[in-house]
């Protein structure tokens, strides 16, 4: 089959369905989508509240707990030890199909009456921490959101197998560091970027294999490097001694150097390591992945991002999780052990043959399910023999194309399309989808998303950030009882004994920001986590196009400007140094 351009309904854009995209469609039996990638992994990811977290009353045993829904959302919300019990049946909510109305519609009904889990927490294996979403096999850990393995972490996104970690986020196999982004087998850093197995170090950027290095950016192998140059070990203790990083004031100069010594050098247009045929960013261990982010393990996937658990085969437009998956389509955090998942939402734990389902576990043979764990052959909830199931199911495709579902802006949801955007839980605003995709309350409001409101604040603050001492040797463990509010949203926050005794052991300053700014400013500064660009190398030959990096070897293109292009995160308008992958090794190897 040849490939076929497609207008997007959603955005009007084209995009291309490729060959192989049509092959994996027959395979799982499911007509070729009508929303563009783009438009397609938006739309998962608004579907997804991470990190907005509200006291609401749990609706089984009646207790004030922190919940994903905002007291005003009109579910039925159960804590997660409610939730996970046998005090209910998912069986009291069934319904009969009606073929005189749209699928969605009953669904949409369905996901109204059924029990919402109000946290995503493994509660065997989460132990003292309390505030996480999405997080399993933790020890004391406190607001730290889809992470599994780790033990006295705080203040992270997507964190795995890491111990005494704080505002650090994309890392893996951590320990004792402190603002990190996209780390990987790193011990006693502090502000790194990118960087993998280094320690004793501070301020790095895109940095491997380095011990007692300071403010530098492109180093392998290095030892006493100060702003990529070489000191003795005696030179480069006396320097370093002269930052006090327990100064808020030092700390954030220091970042601000570090941002502008960046922009001298070449940046990596893309991480496909130990991978073989891939393309996206971060691309681990990987074989035959196209347009892939975020991802370890996977093999012949497209669209997938955010896949930190190995392994993953034969998916696409998939986002998180992972974990031995396969042939999974249009979902979003579904995995561990989980086969033949289409359209699924916060599932997996042994999940098998779904279709259209939200929150379903150990469960096999559902369509249009909601909460159903351990059940076989159901349809909205109600129980079927399998040779029922299998004659329903067809007829239900078909009344889907039919009678397909239309939105208020006129889009259309047949067989085949992810769940619409106006039934989506939460507001645009509360999910991942406006970090990577920013809209303003109009605009949102207009492409039929919801919108929370901001809450007025239940704390009186007794701080404000600008008023806290700089340096953390001047502060006691009086901060504790404070209310201090946010520089930057002027929201309320709160140390915990537990991050103060961090920072003073650390010694960095004590945050002016809440978490919420704080990971947003990480991820802004940061190359698009979904999106490539068509871009060519800017080696112009002995140096960059700007002249800003001067090329320290000889690369095959000699003198003459480099030829290669490539795809990329970073967009045309950033102002790094982009090469291709032949020049940048050049250079830094």
């Amino acid at each position: 089959m040849n490939s076929e351009i497609k207008t997007c309904q959603n955005c009007k854009n084209p995009f291309t369905i490729e060959p192989d995209d049509f092959a994996f469609y027959e395979k799982i039996k499911v007509p070729s989508p009508t929303f563009c990638p783009e438009c397609r992994l938006q739309r998962r990811l608004s579907y997804g509240n991470m990190w907005h977290l509200y006291k609401r009353r749990c609706d089984l045993c009646g207790k004030d707990v922190i919940s994903r829904y905002s007291p005003d959302k009109p579910y039925r919300v159960y804590c997660p030890r409610c939730w996970w019990s046998d005090d209910w049946d998912s069986m009291a909510y069934g319904r009969n199909y009606d073929f005189s109305r749209p699928f969605f519609e009953q669904f949409n009904e369905l996901m109204h009456e059924a029990p919402m889990l109000g946290l995503s927490v493994d509660l065997t294996t989460a132990v003292e921490s309390p505030y996480v979403n999405s997080v399993g096999y933790a020890r004391q850990c406190y607001l730290l959101f889809m992470a599994n393995h780790c033990q006295n972490c705080f203040y992270g996104y997507i964190v795995t197998q890491s111990t005494d970690c704080s505002d650090s986020s994309f890392i893996n196999s951590c320990e004792r560091s402190y603002d990190l982004f996209h780390g990987f087998k790193n011990y006693q850093l502090i502000h790194a970027q990118f960087t993998v197995s280094s320690n004793n170090s501070s301020f790095l950027w895109q940095c491997t294999n380095c011990q007692n290095c300071f403010l530098s950016v492109n180093l392998r192998n290095k030892n006493h490097y100060i702003l990529n140059v070489p000191y003795t070990a005696g030179e480069y203790a006396r320097k370093v001694k002269e930052y006090d990083l327990g100064s808020y004031r030092i700390y954030m100069q220091l970042k601000e150097q570090l941002k502008s010594h960046r922009l001298k050098f070449p940046v990596k247009t893309f991480w496909h390591e130990f991978s073989q045929n891939v393309s996206g960013l971060f691309v681990f261990q990987s074989r035959n992945c196209k347009n892939c982010f975020e991802v370890i393990g996977a093999e012949d996937c497209r669209y997938i991002s955010f896949m930190l658990n190995p392994t993953v085969k034969d998916c696409y437009d998939y986002t998180s999780w992972g974990e031995n998956a396969e042939l999974v389509y249009e979902a979003r955090e579904v995995g561990e052990n989980v086969r033949n998942i289409l359209f699924g939402e916060e599932e997996g734990l042994g999940l098998y043959d779904a279709h259209y389902t939200k929150l379903c576990t150990g469960a096999s043979d559902l369509f249009g399910c909601v909460s159903v764990r351990k059940r076989s052959y159901c349809i909205l909830n109600k129980q079927y023999s399998k040779e029922e199931y299998n004659a329903i199911v067809p007829k239900i495709i078909q009344h889907m194309h039919d009678q397909p579902y239309i939105d208020k802006r006129g889009r259309v949801y047949k067989y085949g399309e992810f769940f619409p955007i106006e039934l989506s839980p939460f507001g645009y605003n509360e999910t991942i989808a406006q970090t990577d995709y920013p809209l303003t309350k109009e605009e949102a409001v207009a492409e039929g998303y919801g919108w929370k409101e901001e809450e007025p604040s239940r704390h009186a603050i007794t701080l404000r950030a600008e008023n806290l001492p700089d340096n953390i040797r001047d502060i006691s463990d009086d901060i504790l009882k404070e209310v201090i509010g946010c520089a930057a949203c002027g929201k309320a926050y709160r140390l915990t004994p537990q991050e103060l005794a961090f920072y003073q052991k650390m010694i960095v300053p004590v945050p002016r920001h809440c978490f919420y700014c704080r990971l947003q400013e990480k991820m802004r500064d940061q190359p698009h986590p979904a999106r490539l660009w068509k871009r060519k190398c800017q080696c112009a030959g002995q140096a960059s196009e700007n002249e800003v990096y001067k090329n320290a070897a000889d690369h095959f293109h000699n003198i003459n400007h480099c030829p290669n292009e490539f795809e990329t995160s970073y967009a045309p308008e950033r102002p790094e140094i982009v090469y291709c992958e032949q020049c940048y090794q050049a250079e830094i190897i």
